[in-house]
């Protein structure tokens, strides 16, 4: 059998099986549950009646005629008292302090409490007997011959223990203020990402014709600067690079030939670790200026960095490097299951503490700017010319 029809078989049995109980077959669990609870696990509700499960109606009747007036309402409050006399009076005849001893009542705290009890056990065997009397006593003799059921059913238990309005808005704020509030927060997160993703290949395509980010085209708008470097006789064995990918592997290769080099000659100098050169902040090598559809001014470098010009107020052009990794993924504690309870706390508590940055902080964090103009701005490094987060933790690593 698939996994699919076995998981639909389960699906029908658990429906079948909670679907099985009726609505007299609840009121049998629920009468059970109340006698488990006050009177014991091993307690029938003939026990309660004091006769024999195998009793004829007219012995059952006659039973619950007897008990019904021993746990009567009406003679509950005298009964208690008089026993509570008595009580008093043995205990004054079993005490060996000499002098007149004062029989004690009873408070009305006592009374009241001990005529609730009793209350509730009379309209419990009420309904019990009427149970024993009607249809309702073979499904139960069923039962406890076969033993009760452990699931009774969604029904019963919503039915027995209904929430109330507290529980009601706990789950609601769980519910949508916790995972569906943190779901959205995730899609947006995702939705603002791709956008500048997006952003960004098509960036380098216009100023490169390549989405990746390398230099495909002449006729770029600055100069690479010239490194005078000596000049490396070639070997008649070097491979002359076919394609562009070969070329990158090869400089990638002569890099790392040069780190090791640089690290044996350090090691050899008595000279500490080796660290990396110093990262170049801004656009590196070639670089082209293109205008985007939504009017933003971009410079794109000739590794693929793609960089957002703004203009200061003193008419300081300032690039600010485009990084979707720069917005961190939203968490848990960023949705309303815990940002509600500390926004109460900052409305109460710390307007007594005077504490004004609290106060002002607000509930939700909204913008008046369209998506996509959030989108970059989350993007963007917090300083001018700054480097990609990949680059940064690099360079931690090194050092």
């Amino acid at each position: 059998m698939k996994p699919n029809g076995l998981l639909a078989l389960v699906l029908c049995t658990f429906a079948a099986a909670a679907a099985a109980w009726s609505k007299e077959d609840h009121e049998i669990f629920r009468l059970q549950d109340e006698v488990v609870a006050h009177e014991g696990p091993n307690v029938t509700f003939y026990d309660l009646l004091g006769v024999n499960p195998s009793v004829g109606q007219d012995a059952l009747n006659k039973a619950y005629r007897k008990k019904s007036r021993e746990l009567h309402p009406d003679k509950a409050r005298s009964n208690f008292i008089n026993s509570y006399a008595l009580n008093q009076k043995k205990k004054n005849k079993g005490s060996k302090k000499p002098g007149v001893h004062v029989t004690k009542q009873p408070s009305k705290k006592e009374v009241d409490a001990h005529v609730k009890e009793v209350t509730a056990k009379y309209q419990r065997l009420s309904v019990i007997a009427n149970v024993l009397k009607g249809p309702e006593r073979e499904r139960y003799d069923h039962f406890l011959k076969n033993g009760f059921p452990k699931w009774k059913g969604t029904g019963y238990y919503y039915a027995r223990f209904r929430p109330g309005l507290g529980s009601v808005m706990m789950g609601l704020l769980v519910v949508c203020g916790g995972g569906m509030h943190y779901f959205a927060l995730v899609m947006g997160w995702k939705r603002r990402r791709e956008f500048v993703e997006r952003y960004i290949r098509h960036a380098r395509k216009t100023a490169w014709g390549d989405d990746t980010g390398i230099k495909g085209i002449p006729g770029v708008s600055s100069p690479v600067p010239e490194v005078n470097t000596p000049p490396v006789e070639e070997s008649p064995d070097e491979m002359v690079p076919r394609n562009r990918r070969e070329r990158r592997m090869m400089d990638k290769d002569n890099r790392r030939d040069k780190k090791a080099q640089a690290a044996k000659k350090t090691r050899i100098s008595g000279i500490s670790t080796p660290m990396e050169a110093e990262l170049i902040s801004g656009p590196q090598g070639a670089k082209r200026r293109i205008v985007a559809e939504n009017g933003k001014v971009l410079v794109v470098d000739s590794v693929g960095n793609v960089f957002l010009e703004e203009e200061t107020d003193e008419g300081v052009k300032q690039e600010f490097l485009l990084n979707p990794d720069e917005e961190p993924r939203p968490t848990i504690y960023d949705t309303l299951l815990f940002k509600f309870p500390k926004y109460c706390y900052n409305q109460s508590i710390s307007r007594i503490l005077g504490n004004k940055p609290a106060i002002n902080e607000l509930l939700l964090e909204t913008s008046e700017f369209p998506e996509n103009e959030v989108s970059l701005h989350s993007a963007t490094a917090p300083n001018a010319n700054g480097e990609t987060r990949k680059r940064k933790s690099k360079a931690r690593g090194i050092r």
